[in-house]
């Protein structure tokens, strides 16, 4: 937990004025969770303990950042870009390219940071959820017939 929470502060100090940056620029923020989404496909395996709530933080700023979801606090907003923000950057507290642990720290941050948003990722997922529902239900509308 100590370990997490230095990463963290780690992270805000780095990267704190950038995650304000992407706060205030929905339209960037995609081409920042696009970068994320490749090098977490990238990296699967190593991810694979917060692959599942990563996906769901990742569609949540897709779905942010596109203006369909608003019920975002500010705080989870910004702690899950700064975590963003850490995870694409070659410059962190454990260096990308050693192969094997230059992840981990990232790892760690992003763990720490689904454990202080996770109520928000699960008030998220049932909107998504509910979105697959109406969409559903739209499509599969019995047609009208005219007499």
């Amino acid at each position: 937990m100590l370990r997490k929470m230095f990463f963290t502060k780690m992270a805000y100090s780095l990267f704190k004025n950038e995650a304000k940056h992407y706060a205030n620029n929905k339209n960037e923020t995609k081409g920042l969770v696009n970068k994320a989404t490749n090098k977490a496909k990238k990296n699967e395996l190593t991810l694979k303990g917060v692959w599942g709530r990563l996906q769901t933080m990742f569609n949540m700023l897709k779905a942010w950042a596109k203006g369909e979801y608003r019920e975002i606090p500010y705080r989870s907003l910004f702690m899950i870009l700064l975590s963003v923000i850490y995870f694409v950057s070659p410059i962190d507290v454990i260096p990308d390219f050693l192969f094997g642990l230059g992840i981990l720290d990232d790892v760690a941050l992003i763990g720490f940071v689904i454990s202080q948003v996770d109520k928000d990722l699960d008030t998220f997922q049932e909107w998504e959820d509910n979105q697959s529902n109406i969409v559903e239900v739209i499509v599969n509308q019995p047609k009208e017939v005219n007499n």
